[in-house]
């Protein structure tokens, strides 16, 4: 049965939007501020304690930001540990505290190095690909609630056994839509005119049985990222100044050369011929001055061809060549679940985009990410890179569908409506897991229309939901909405091992053992849940969008932690559904939250940590040995002195509120 869609809705009372990462000029930034909304949220973060010992003028430091990454040369650390990418279990060593084995003297050579950029050893990922080799994720389907990811960033066009690895690109938010409801036909030349009153040349061989051409345009900078347009916005200044000083030099040079004709300018004609080209020159410089891009504009033209809706755009508007992006000679695409192609706007940009089709060819949704965070998440939980295999996501094998929330015209915002087509696209497709690493604070926690809508995909539709915990610590009760607050959802904190801490942070003496970050936000919620359900990596370098001009970027937060969780959980659905075994989202919660390795000594580590940091190997064992114990989730409402209360109650979590 279809969830029901009932537009809009708040996601959560008074809330403001964050995505679950930090880049690294974040981890020393003090304050941050977001106003979104005529809200401001002050979000106070403190820099993790190891990161006092980064030596900046460390000749083996990694560029990082928007800087490419090199491997260094071998480089000593103090310790690593075996759950934190250091070594193997079969290592020799002395067991700390966590069950870990401790390493003095350990240098990186390359493939320590690559592993600790993308970390999946500290849970457990190494060991239960060694034991089940072909259960990478095959036949996991994920679907990514995030800004968007590129289809043709490294290591997402195919999964480890050949399938193509994004199956649907969605923009549940409608900030690319094109209203394409005018309708014109071809004049004997062939050409059309465009939603933007310019002539179109159509291609003679497209095949359009009704002779109804759909016309829309839009502004290609409402498209596109405010990085990327402040980028396209420089170079194309950069142009404009250029011809513009060369039109300045010209002018100059015919005022110089009538002076050098005319010496004395008494004639009517001469006196408006000199007064014209100085004119002229006042204005090229004045120009320059009041010089604004509001960015070209893109033509588009949808068509059926008897069997589906075809989709061509003009972006002669983006190119310096005037014989480049004319409108005949773009490859026509369709939705992209039906042949799974793309395209790119043009060289300079490099900025990809798909495209699907609505209302019978009323409405044009071109879709392209509003930041480079949907794409990173996708790759640490599902990249593919079979020429260095240590640089895969967690899950090479696993698909995924994207299902864009993050509004480009707010910011990368999420919005109740795109989050609730979202939950539709994931039931539609039939998921096995959702990850989503957004969220921010609420008053309400376990409360709102989207907190029964995933109640309902959870409980129902039996879907998986992981979710970031938030990057508000380390005080108490910092946890965000959904992810800490949800009872269905299983909420991420955020670890970081030793080799992790050396390798990505280039940290000269990391810590003895793995700890929670200190950004991580903290339980217990207002109605008693501890807030976080377990810990994952914290960090890693993933792909990234093709517009960002680099193949790979280093992210930090729990954005990072929730799609590490949800490809460890995406190799235990692939090994399930190999091996029979029912998949329960309940039993895969239960067995996470009972194979963990705590992570710190004292009780109230939990308020960060959740139970501690998961592993996949154990988790797989515990499911083999409890698959023939029935889940159970129920509900229990109790009235007293005029008050109801209500516990809810799945194995291995209990709720409760008033």
């Amino acid at each position: 049965m279809p969830l029901k869609l009932n537009p809009p809705i708040q996601f959560h009372p008074a809330s403001s939007h964050s995505h679950r990462y930090r880049t690294p000029s974040q981890n020393y930034q003090n304050t941050l501020y977001h106003r979104m909304h005529n809200q401001l949220t002050f979000i106070r973060t403190l820099p993790s304690p190891f990161f006092n010992n980064l030596h900046r003028s460390n000749p083996n430091f990694i560029g990082r930001g928007n800087r490419s990454f090199r491997i260094p040369k071998p480089m000593l650390c103090s310790s690593l540990n075996s759950h934190s990418g250091g070594a193997d279990d079969d290592s020799d060593g002395n067991n700390n505290a966590n069950g870990t084995a401790s390493f003095r003297n350990f240098k990186f050579n390359q493939s320590t190095f690559l592993a600790s950029l993308m970390p999946k050893t500290e849970i457990g990922v190494d060991r239960f690909l060694h034991s089940y080799p072909h259960y990478d994720g095959r036949g996991a389907l994920i679907a990514i609630f995030d800004s968007g990811v590129d289809p043709a960033a490294a290591g997402l066009q195919v999964t480890s056994d050949g399938k193509p690895k994004i199956l649907d690109i969605l923009d549940c938010t409608g900030s690319g839509d094109i209203d394409t409801s005018k309708v014109v036909k071809a004049d004997p030349d062939g050409c059309i005119s465009g939603a933007s009153g310019a002539s179109l040349a159509i291609n003679t061989s497209w095949k359009n049985p009704s002779g109804e051409w759909h016309v829309g345009y839009k502004l290609v900078y409402e498209l596109f990222t405010e990085k990327l347009t402040s980028r396209l916005k420089k170079e194309r200044k950069k142009k404009w100044d250029e011809k513009n000083q060369e039109e300045i030099a010209k002018t100059v040079q015919q005022l110089n050369d009538f002076d050098q004709q005319h010496r004395k300018v008494e004639d009517a004609k001469l006196k408006k011929a000199r007064e014209d080209l100085q004119n002229r020159l006042d204005l090229l410089r004045k120009q320059s001055e009041s010089y604004e891009d509001k960015g070209p504009a893109v033509d588009a033209v949808v068509w059926y061809d008897g069997e589906v809706w075809r989709v061509a755009l003009d972006t002669q508007s983006l190119e310096d060549d005037s014989d480049c992006g004319k409108l005949a000679n773009f490859v026509p695409l369709t939705n992209y679940r039906t042949e799974r192609k793309y395209g790119v706007f043009s060289k300079l940009d490099a900025c990809t985009f798909v495209v699907n089709v609505y209302s019978d060819g009323n409405v044009l949704s071109i879709v392209t990410d509003s930041s480079p965070h949907g794409t990173h998440v996708a790759g640490i939980a599902t990249a593919f890179h079979p020429e260095e295999p240590l640089l895969n996501g967690v899950a090479p094998g696993a698909q995924l569908i994207s299902c864009k929330i993050g509004d480009s015209r707010l910011g990368s915002m999420e919005t109740g409506t795109g989050l609730t087509r979202a939950l539709i696209a994931a039931v539609e497709h039939k998921c096995d897991l959702i990850n989503m690493s957004y969220g921010e604070p609420t008053f309400l926690p376990d409360y709102g229309r989207f907190v029964d809508l995933v109640n309902e995909v959870v409980n129902k539709h039996r879907l998986i939901f992981v979710s970031s915990a938030g990057n508000s610590g380390p005080a108490l009760s910092t946890v965000g909405a959904p992810g800490g607050t949800s009872s269905s959802i299983i909420g991420i904190g955020a670890y970081v091992s030793p080799a992790m801490a050396a390798g990505a942070h280039c940290v000269v003496e990391p810590p003895s053992e793995g700890l929670e970050y200190t950004w991580s936000s903290r339980g217990p919620t207002a109605d008693g849940d501890l807030g976080v359900s377990v810990s994952a990596p914290g960090g890693a370098i993933a792909p990234v969008p093709t517009w960002t001009l680099q193949r790979r970027m280093l992210m930090n937060g729990t954005s990072m932690s929730s799609p590490s969780a949800c490809g460890g959980i995406a190799l235990l659905i692939s090994a399930m559904k190999a091996e029979g075994i029912s998949v329960s989202p309940y039993g895969v919660r239960k067995a996470l939250e009972n194979t963990t390795v705590p992570i710190g000594n004292s009780p109230e580590d939990k308020l960060s940590t959740g139970q501690g940091l998961m592993q996949v190997d154990k988790c797989y064992e515990y499911i083999q040995q409890s698959q023939n114990i029935p889940n159970v989730w129920y509900k229990i409402n109790i009235s007293q002195s005029g008050k109801t209360s209500m516990f809810t109650f799945t194995p291995g979590h209990f709720a409760f509120s008033f």
